[in-house]
């Protein structure tokens, strides 16, 4: 007996030192820290349309589905967490917030809509073209948006309009429209309810990329950085040197020197911690988000090569920008169309920036505080997250396509005449590389 219990002990004390399974860890992802998104939304086979720019969720039912009582399965974004939790029954009879919170506390707040169909209260847009130009329809904001070739006159377009079955709409299709201000459309339901859309025209008239390759160099700098104005000037000068039309600067402030102290300015986002990442010192620099060392950053001193090189790559894509500013709102609309040159495979992503130049405030030097700094393209922010919006997972041909449209409220402290839009398309297998970049003016 005490030979059985010896034996039994020590395959348990064995047992101890063999792992349960061969299972490896899961490397952690530099990046994911602040992704918040909602990437899929399913209620009993119905999958939400999840529009990632209103922080919207729609669920379309069929007539006489209960909602009261649904138990939804959802995705985001790894490392993120969300309430209420997947799983969790909850009552869609009137919309739902769900916050979506990033592993770095960040948070994102979609709203949850269950439309239950119902022949009779069938009111929506279901296609809008204008000489064979689709509109983006957006049913959740209730807005169409239509591009138009340049050129374009806009005092006199005919759209054509479909509709839900059984209802009506007004103005009607077929119908003449001066779209050089957006046009409401109301579509009549079958049981006399309503619903208002409004139709924008947006002539392609946009700034173009210049031919050839622009390269972005992301400046990771910090207004209590001593060394972080000498850096910047070195990039400028190399921007001078190389090429100036094709090379912009976008200043990132992240990292503890940027952190805001007494007078020094407050210029940290969320968008550019996240490209920080985990690094701990300023100055630093990317290239087309290219490195010569581990992650994405490099030295000051060592960005001319990458730079050179970058500009000497074929233009892959061409970026056209339509800014639309209005003084009085202080709303920027934009319009983005992408079109690739040459056929490509990979993970095709967009970002688009608000940069604000000349920008005047404290600055630590080697020779003191200087209060009078000169700060220039500070990133503001993002209009569409850190990493954009994913438009191709495949392929693109040069006879595609892509069309973007994003807005916002400029900040009151924003100096709207000094502010521009930049927007860059990058691959995300390799290493999240910036293919094309275009910069314009919001106004």
């Amino acid at each position: 007996m005490k030979k059985l219990i010896k034996t039994v002990f020590a395959l348990f004390a064995l047992a101890l030192l063999i792992p349960a399974c061969d299972v490896l860890e899961e490397p952690f992802i530099e990046g994911a820290e602040d992704e918040k998104k909602i990437l899929l939304f399913e209620v009993y086979d119905v999958v939400g349309l999840v529009d990632e720019d209103a922080k919207t969720v729609r669920l379309d039912f069929p007539e006489g589905t209960d909602v009261s009582h649904l138990t939804p399965t959802i995705l985001i974004s790894t490392y993120a967490t969300i309430t209420p939790a997947s799983g969790v029954p909850q009552d869609f009879t009137e919309p739902v917030c769900y916050t979506v919170t990033a592993k770095n506390g960040t948070t994102a707040q979609y709203q949850v809509e269950a439309v239950v169909h119902d022949a009779d209260n069938e009111k929506s847009i279901l296609s809008f073209v204008i000489d064979g130009e689709e509109g983006v329809i957006n049913e959740v904001a209730k807005t169409v948006l239509v591009y138009m070739p340049e050129g374009t006159d806009v005092t006199h377009l005919v759209p054509t309009i479909e509709v839900s079955e059984g209802a009506t709409v007004s103005p009607a299709s077929g119908e003449a429209q001066d779209f050089t201000t957006p046009v409401a459309y109301t579509v009549s339901a079958p049981n006399g309810t309503t619903a208002v859309y409004t139709v924008t025209v947006i002539v392609d008239d946009g700034v173009v990329t210049l031919t050839g390759k622009t390269v972005l160099i992301k400046d990771f700098t910090g207004a209590r950085c001593v060394n972080c104005p000498e850096a910047a000037d070195y990039a400028h000068n190399l921007q001078h040197q190389l090429d100036e039309d094709h090379i912009f600067i976008m200043s990132v402030h992240a990292g503890y020197l940027a952190q805001p102290a007494g007078q020094f300015p407050h210029f940290l986002t969320d968008e550019g911690t996240a490209w920080y990442n985990n690094n701990n010192s300023n100055p630093l620099f990317s290239v087309d988000h290219v490195a010569l060392t581990e992650g994405n950053t490099l030295f000051v001193e060592q960005i001319d090569a990458p730079v050179a090189a970058a500009l000497q790559e074929e233009q892959t894509f061409e970026i056209v920008l339509t800014p639309r500013y209005d003084e009085a709102s202080r709303r920027l609309d934009v319009g983005v169309r992408v079109l690739p040159l040459v056929a490509l495979d990979g993970q095709f992503y967009i970002t688009a920036c608000l940069v604000e130049d000349h920008i005047v405030g404290w600055q630590t030097t080697p020779s003191g505080i200087d209060k009078e700094y000169d700060f220039r393209n500070v990133f503001r922010g993002t209009l569409n997250g850190a990493y954009g919006d994913a438009f191709e997972d495949s392929h693109v041909d040069p006879d595609d396509t892509f069309h973007f449209s994003y807005d916002t409220e400029l900040d009151a402290a924003y100096n709207a005449d000094e502010c521009y839009l930049m927007v860059y398309v990058y691959e995300k297998t390799q290493g999240d590389k910036i293919l094309q970049t275009a910069v314009t003016k919001i106004k």
